[in-house]
């Protein structure tokens, strides 16, 4: 296999079909359970620890600020989710919009990468569950573990805990049963915690308000104690805190509506949100100056500081149950994760099982909690933490580039057609045309009357853009000189097959910014001090980073269908980029090595298994169209199949978009110009 071969091969594409009634799984959530989703993962046990963090050690009583920067900023990111949700309405979410967008093997090493973070996360927060418990109880759970099983020595090892935590393990093993059991059923157990974290964060912000001395918010050192650079700080720590919005766009294929189910579910959830990490830490250091914030029980130390001590009770409920809603909502995204993987075939065909009565994806929900079951038990994860958070940041960055490559993409979408989305198949109707018709099984031409389209109806013009909308040919058949300019005029950015420019634009984009980061980030002291190499160095890479956008601002855009769309297209998603990358390079080293590591495990696993079993496979080795060719005196040929085998051929027949190449997509005539993959 030649490197071309391969390259088509890695970088195909997957093809949606946008039919919300053709799934097994059942679509049972509505908008409030989509909402309370997306509560109970960004309002976990982080709004009664993560606060103590933020105000006693990063920004003091700004800390409140710093939580709105990071909501705003992560919501910026959650608001390309959501148009790649509502465009590509199935689940695997991350995983998904890489493959329509990307390609394959990108969105196999997204889609192992979202497993193995999902899977790390329910262990994480059920170690967490267990650890408060046991505080609550005196430590009874863990002394007894490590005096009757390990014999009173506990493990003494970077990778393990310090014994064997069976606690976590069946809070873990409850949590997957009762998500196998029913979508609806996890739904209404999640929403019961969800409502109680909500009362007791409502009942900790106006208790923490009732015994307020506001003077402690400028006490002693002001309200920023820490400058404006520990905000920025606090506001890096506070992105976690909002991480999990993307467990709404795992459930697009189990809602209602999602194309408006889900932007004011992650909406809402994102406001609620805001409110109570801000509000919270407000009352928080309106109750003690911030001096006195015990970090690793806040309110507890705090309501004991008051005479509050009942309170501390109050707090234990909440955080059990914002972590138990947590757990629920991750083991339902490691499931749809791995079942999306293998419905696809680039994992076990068995674990893409999805059970007939209860309409879930009971193989690989119960095969993601024994994984998460069997890290609970053993491992420790103070030396994995900043490499999960690289993690879910690539993440965030793969899925933010997957909504400018889809909104450059031409729609898929024209009367008549059946709406293949991620397709390499650029439809665009023509309005003036010689009209045809079909007898006896073969194409005759007939006279233009009609106003050039079947059934004498007339011609949409689908695209916004005007060089999508002008006629490809004039009434004699010819080229029609407005749209003859308009492609010549874009023609040097790619249009109208414009993926391998936006996908060089948005690598660029990452690339420049990235070093512009790292500079700013480490070398800010030279930079500062007038050095001279570092201050035209970070000059270059920032002008590189906006020379790459100039093709995005220049390209037409698509998309006038889409239910939501991201605004301010493509320099709101470049600024969301743009801060994900900045809070990306705060990692240490040790972090990307480890990312580096098990990214080429990732490529060992693919190259043995997924390339070969993938389902795309089938459909880019045989792929038929049919087209009749329009010739410039307005005659009609035959119409002539093609097929193309874009994995053993490397000299397949490629027709640009100047050939007048159409066939019939319903009642309208369509031309159809091959895109080339954009990963390639």
């Amino acid at each position: 296999m030649s490197l071309r071969q391969l390259g088509r091969t890695v970088c195909r594409q997957k093809e949606v079909k946008y039919d919300l009634t053709s799934t097994p799984l059942d679509r049972c959530l509505s908008t409030t359970d989509l909402s309370l989703i997306a509560i109970g993962c960004m309002l976990g046990s982080g709004v009664y620890v993560l606060t103590g963090e933020i105000a006693g050690e990063m920004a003091g009583p700004a800390g409140a600020i710093s939580f709105l920067i990071s909501g705003i900023v992560a919501l910026m990111a959650a608001m390309c989710y959501m148009e790649c949700a509502t465009r590509l309405p199935e689940t695997g979410a991350s995983y998904l919009y890489a493959y329509v967008a990307f390609g394959e093997i990108f969105a196999f090493m997204i889609g192992w990468n979202a497993i193995i973070l999902r899977v790390m996360s329910v262990a994480l927060v059920s170690r967490g569950w267990s650890a408060y418990f046991d505080n609550i109880i005196n430590g009874v759970v863990g002394n007894w573990t490590v005096e009757v099983i390990l014999d009173g020595e506990p493990w003494d090892s970077p990778l393990l805990g310090d014994y064997p935590d069976f606690l976590a393990a069946g809070i873990a093993i409850l949590v997957c049963i009762l998500v196998a059991v029913g979508t609806s059923i996890s739904a209404r157990a999640n929403g019961f915690f969800v409502t109680i974290n909500v009362i007791t964060v409502a009942l900790v912000l106006v208790t923490g308000f009732v015994y307020a001395d506001f003077d402690n918010l400028t006490h002693p050192d002001g309200y920023f104690p820490f400058g404006f650079n520990g905000v920025l700080t606090g506001s890096a720590a506070c992105f976690t805190g909002y991480c999990g919005f993307e467990a709404v766009a795992f459930s697009a294929e189990e809602a209602k509506n999602p194309s408006r189910g889900l932007p004011i579910g992650v909406i809402i959830g994102f406001l609620v949100s805001m409110l109570c990490y801000s509000g919270v830490l407000i009352s928080l250091t309106a109750m003690v100056p911030y001096t006195d914030i015990n970090v690793e029980s806040p309110f507890v130390a705090a309501f004991g500081a008051v005479g509050a001590n009942w309170m501390q009770y109050v707090v234990a409920v909440g955080a059990l149950c914002s972590m138990t809603g947590c757990i629920i909502n991750c083991v339902f995204c490691v499931a749809r994760c791995i079942y999306a993987l293998a419905r696809d075939g680039l994992l076990p065909k068995f674990l893409g099982y999805t059970h007939p009565v209860s309409k879930t994806p009971v193989t690989s929900t119960l095969f993601g909690g024994s994984l998460s079951v069997i890290i609970t038990i053993f491992v420790d994860f103070v030396s994995l933490i900043q490499f999960l958070s690289l993690v879910a940041f690539i993440e965030f960055i793969i899925v933010i580039a997957s909504s400018i490559m889809l909104r450059y993409r031409p729609d898929q979408e024209v009367s008549g057609y059946a709406s293949l989305g991620g397709s390499n198949t650029h439809v665009t109707e023509v309005s003036h045309v010689p009209n045809v018709s079909i007898q006896n099984g073969s194409i005759q031409n007939g006279s233009a009357q009609n106003g050039g389209t079947p059934n004498g109806k007339k011609g949409h013009r689908h695209h916004r853009n005007s060089a999508e909308t002008t006629p490809l040919l004039n009434n004699n058949g010819k080229p029609h000189p407005k749209r003859r300019y308009q492609d010549s005029n874009l023609k040097r950015m790619g249009a109208p097959n414009p993926g391998p420019t936006v996908a060089l634009c948005i690598i660029g984009f990452i690339c420049f910014s990235c070093g512009s980061m790292v500079l700013l980030t480490y070398f800010f002291d030279e930079i500062s001090s007038g050095s001279l190499p570092y201050i035209l160095s970070l000059a270059a890479l920032l002008l590189l980073t906006l020379v790459v956008c100039i093709p995005l601002i220049r390209l037409p855009q698509y998309g006038d269908n889409i239910p939501f769309k991201v605004p301010l297209m493509p320099y709101f998603p470049l600024v969301s980029l743009l801060a994900n990358v900045f809070l990306m390079v705060q990692f240490s080293a040790i972090a990307f090595i480890e990312f580096g590591i098990w990214t080429a495990i990732e490529l060992v696993v693919y190259f043995i298994y997924g390339v070969s079993h993938s389902h795309e496979s089938e459909k880019y080795k045989h792929r038929i169209s049919k087209h009749v060719d329009i010739q410039p005196n307005g005659d009609v040929t035959e119409s002539i199949p093609i097929t193309r085998d874009f994995e053993t051929s490397d000299h397949g027949s490629r027709r640009s978009s100047a050939d007048n190449n159409a066939y019939w997509a319903g009642d309208s005539l369509v031309t159809s110009s091959e895109t080339s993959f954009a990963g390639c």
